[in-house]
């Protein structure tokens, strides 16, 4: 047997990224705020040399998905 999301020819994150954004369209708007919050994602990288870390910087914003026209 295999997943629904497997059958349609999606992977996990992809599954996992719809239903979310499914689950922020129909939350109790007392809850978005709140969930809106949380949207964020920080990314942070670190080169590393012989087994050590570098200095860690931040990784600008980046649109990695573009906006559902509503």
């Amino acid at each position: 047997m295999t997943f629904a999301w497997r059958a349609a020819g999606m992977n996990y994150l992809q599954y996992s990224s719809i239903a979310a954004c499914a689950l922020r369209r129909v939350a109790k708007p007392e809850l978005q705020a709140e969930i809106a919050k949380r949207q964020g994602v920080a990314v942070k990288y670190a080169k590393w040399d012989s087994g050590k870390a570098g200095v860690s910087a931040a990784v600008p914003e980046v649109e990695t998905r573009p906006k559902a026209d509503n």
